[in-house]
């Protein structure tokens, strides 16, 4: 039985079910109920009537009772069968009791309570001997008053002796029906008390969850936003409830999402400060030593001029980055403008750029490359150029001269995937970041429906982008001859990016001739200044100037930390 009350509840539960059918279910319910009442009522009803009015106990008390004082009336005021006034004022204070008096010849007072014929309920066998014995003493002598042998007594047919003689008399006392008027208006009663109580507690509970319901809303606005609404029921007030409770995960969300980003700020902001004020404070020191003369020698002096151009490098070098993450991060004023463009090509071109340029700098590069043509990528060409630059400046500012540089460039199932790996040199380690330069990448990339990926293991560090491919414009026998028909070597080979593979309007420099320093490039401090270096086809770019304009040093530091 508790197996299937919990079934049931689990089905009412978990089902949906909407307000207007639960409503009728109550109503079918309360009718039922009310029903039920109304039979237990009635079932009541002929018990107690049965057992305290309509048994011949209980008869034959009630007759005898009133044959009693029938005779003492008679007797003390010496009433006659025929004084009318006077029986029917003995009547009128006795209840449901009919009185009958009659002789051979007539009826002599016929009066009190009349039984319905039609009513069955509490039927006496006494009505139907009275008929046979006035039957039988209207057939009689009429000659006589009475006719002692036709005559039967019995608890209801007896004789009573008023003052003008003796008479045939018939007493019926009908007290359940009383009790059957009382218990008709009792029984209707409790039919309507359960019909209705059914249906306020059906009303009460959906108002009790409405009421749950507002008061947990009430207290969200009020800040409670960890209070959790259950939805409960899966009706309208559920749907309703699950909602809120979405709006309240969405709430807390946002907050937490703008706490995140005031904390970002802050910490930004925290870290700016204290990088910002370690080479403003020399800068300060060397200007105070060259305002008070406080040298020694002409060389004295250009080193102190030479170390406050170099802090002075570090403040505009801190400024770009705090400049190009509020541009990443804040309102952008410019919008992405994504262009479809040849993977194969574009990707080459931006590597074939940055790694001549980090070879310039004294680095060894070995490259794979494996992206063929014909397959479309959606790219904007800016956000491109400063996420190439991004990537290359910190390789050069951070990575080992000692370990290769390993950059690999493949087309995976649909997407177009590159890899740069380099070892972080000891001084790197050592370098507070402020995390600018990953955050801004991982949100170029996003910005271009891209994924951004860096981690650090064993001071080897490794950037991962990926990028969807949108569309292939090559055929399979074009793609097996840029892949297998025309490469010198297989597409797994490594080779040195000493001799990339350039598009056709650049001139391939033998392996015999020395490396050429891109122009800008300090051959003295292996830093590479990239002023004036990019190609004419995106020097028009919008934003690209500012990330390429950076005298003094590479552009974001993506590897001095790695984020957890």
């Amino acid at each position: 039985m508790n197996k299937c009350r919990a079934k049931i509840r689990y089905w009412w539960r978990r089902r949906y079910l909407s307000l207007n059918f639960k409503l009728i279910v109550a109503v079918l319910v309360a009718a039922v109920f009310a029903v039920g009442g109304f039979l237990a009522s009635s079932v009541l009803e002929d018990f107690v009537a049965e057992k305290y009015y309509l048994s011949d106990k209980a008869r034959a008390e009630a007759v005898g009772e009133r044959y009693r004082e029938l005779k003492a009336f008679v007797k003390r005021n010496h009433v006659r069968a025929t004084d009318t006034r006077a029986l029917q004022k003995w009547l009128a204070g006795k209840s449901y009791t009919q009185l009958l008096v009659w002789d051979n010849n007539k009826d002599v007072f016929s009066g009190g309570w009349i039984v319905d014929s039609s009513d069955t309920r509490g039927a006496q066998d006494g009505s139907l001997t009275v008929q046979k014995n006035r039957a039988r003493t209207t057939e009689s002598d009429t000659m006589k008053h009475l006719s002692p042998e036709d005559f039967k007594e019995d608890v209801y047919n007896r004789y009573v002796t008023f003052a003008d003689g003796t008479y045939y008399t018939y007493i019926n006392v009908n007290g359940e029906k009383r009790w059957y008027y009382i218990m008709d208006i009792v029984a209707i009663l409790i039919a309507a008390v359960l019909f209705l109580m059914t249906i306020l507690i059906y009303n009460s509970r959906v108002l009790e969850r409405v009421s749950d319901l507002s008061d947990a809303v009430r207290k969200i606005s009020e800040g409670d936003l960890n209070r959790r609404i259950v939805p409960g029921h899966r009706d309208e007030i559920g749907e309703l409830a699950a909602s809120v409770d979405v709006m309240r995960t969405a709430i807390l969300e946002k907050m937490g999402n703008e706490k995140a980003a005031w904390d970002a700020n802050t910490q930004l902001i925290t870290s700016m400060s204290h990088d910002i004020r370690t080479p403003l404070t020399s800068l300060i020191g060397y200007l105070d030593i060259i305002e008070s003369g406080k040298f020694e020698s002409r060389e004295e002096l250009d080193r102190y001029i030479g170390s406050c151009r170099e802090k002075a490098f570090q403040l505009k070098d801190l400024s770009d980055r705090l400049f190009r993450y509020f541009l990443v991060f804040g309102k952008q004023e410019q919008e992405i403008r994504l262009e479809r463009m040849d993977a194969g090509i574009l990707f080459q071109q931006l590597l074939v750029e940055h790694v001549a340029e980090t070879i310039g700098c004294g680095f060894n590069v070995n490259l794979q490359y494996n992206v063929p043509e014909g397959f479309l990528v959606d790219v904007d060409i800016s956000s491109m150029r400063r996420l190439f630059d991004n990537l290359f400046s910190n390789i050069m500012k951070y990575a080992d001269h000692s370990f290769s540089v390993e950059i690999k460039a493949d087309l995976i199932l649909d997407r177009i995937k590159l890899v740069l790996q380099n070892h972080i040199h000891e001084e790197a380690k050592k370098v507070e970041s402020t995390k600018i330069g990953v955050r801004t990448c991982k949100r170029l990339c996003e910005d271009m429906n891209g994924a951004f990926h860096a981690m650090e293991e064993e001071k080897i560090y490794t950037t991962e982008i990926l990028f969807p491919v949108v569309e292939m414009n090559v055929t399979e026998d074009a793609l097996d001859r840029q892949l297998f028909g025309t490469a010198e070597a297989s597409p797994g080979q490594e080779r040195p990016v000493s001799d990339p593979e350039e598009p056709a309007s650049e001139p391939k420099r033998s392996e015999s001739e020395p490396e050429k320093t891109p122009s800008g490039a300090d051959d003295t401090n292996g830093i590479c200044n990239r002023a004036g270096r990019m190609d004419n086809a995106y020097d028009d770019q919008p934003g690209y100037a500012d990330s390429a304009d950076n005298e003094g040093g590479c552009n974001d530091d993506l590897q001095g930390h790695t984020e957890n």
